[in-house]
């Protein structure tokens, strides 16, 4: 455990090739989503498939529940929190499917996701990542596939006080993708969230692995603008998954996350619209960003602490079970056959 294996140049042999899709999540004290995300993958011992699960020495019992309740599953222990992007790096090192699905721990995969997804990128030569539509626990569209950011959507944002004023304002709706909503065919964006995207084993040969530098936020958008640069990046509606995502709109954040997130904003921004700390544009940006920041931290301190952890992991369980009854809507969470 904790070993960190150099990536291979080179492509995969035929015996690694007899599993199809490596599932890689990194942890850090996760366990109460952690949970219901690897009860929706696929299960059985076929060998077609295999999970990895990077943790980040958690101390909430991830490692011990994992090794009892999901045997199969491959856990790497690190003896520290080496952070989200080096340890999803360090999970891609050690995959050994034709495909990689990165993933968040705080998702659920609706059963034949995957399959889907896998199809498509087998149909559609010119893709280099797809990814599902992804869903908010209600089951509504949750804004994943999108246009890079321009400078109003500091304003405008995702989750930005003005867009959910008004939401159909053009710099949001270009942004969100919002003409795409009702698509029921696949459709190119610029990036999506790495809360659940999949692609070849031989693509991050050929662009890298994720930029370290990031803390996590906005490292999928860069991972995709590298992309580009070999292919497309896709929304496949027809694949569904549903994210609880921990920095949604209305929960309170905590004044780390909301750095992190700004923080991961600047390094994409100085990265790609300027020539480096020097350029005037990157202090402007910067300066921006921070005072963002900073109001936004004072506003999450005013909001209502959310509702404990053990009531979180109750109702998310209670939902799932509520939804397999409903299938239009729902998780189903029979493990997808392979």
């Amino acid at each position: 455990m904790g070993h960190h294996p150099e990536m291979s140049t080179r492509y995969a042999t035929a015996q690694e090739l007899s599993i199809e899709v490596s599932y890689v999540l990194a942890s850090h004290n996760g366990w109460r989503y952690l949970d219901a995300c690897l009860s929706s993958l696929p299960g059985g011992s076929s060998g077609r498939y295999e999970v990895l699960v990077i943790d980040n020495a958690s101390t909430d019992g991830t490692p011990a529940l994992l090794k009892e309740r999901y045997p199969d599953v491959r856990l790497w222990e690190n003896q520290a929190n080496i952070g989200h992007c080096r340890a999803i790096n360090q999970g891609i090192r050690c995959a050994r499917g034709e495909y990689i699905v990165v993933l968040d721990g705080d998702t659920v995969v609706e059963a034949g996701a995957t399959s889907r997804l896998i199809e498509f990128l087998r149909a559609s030569l010119e893709t280099a990542i797809a990814a599902p539509r992804m869903l908010n626990g209600d089951g509504s569209v949750q804004e994943t596939a999108r246009s890079f950011p321009a400078l109003w959507n500091g304003v405008f944002g995702r989750q930005s006080v003005l867009t959910r004023i008004f939401p159909n304002n053009p710099f949001a709706r270009n942004y969100l993708r919002k003409d795409a909503f009702n698509s029921e065919t696949p459709f190119h964006v610029d990036w999506v969230s790495a809360a659940f995207m999949v692609f070849h084993r031989s693509l991050p040969v050929r662009i890298g692995l994720w930029d370290e530098g990031y803390l996590g936020y906005w490292v999928d958008a860069d991972w995709c603008k590298a992309a580009h640069a070999v292919g497309k990046v896709s929304c496949v509606p027809a694949a569904r998954v549903f994210h609880y995502e921990q920095n949604r709109t209305g929960r309170k954040k905590g004044s780390a996350r909301i750095r992190m997130f700004h923080a991961g904003a600047y390094r994409f921004y100085r990265k790609h619209e300027t020539r480096g700390r020097l350029d005037p544009r990157a202090f402007l940006g910067g300066l921006a960003l921070a005072i963002r920041c900073g109001l936004l931290i004072g506003g999450d301190w005013l909001q209502k602490a959310d509702e404990p952890e053990a009531a979180v992991s109750a109702n998310l369980t209670l939902e799932v079970g509520r939804r397999d009854s409903r299938p239009p809507v729902g998780v189903q969470f029979q493990r997808e056959k392979k």
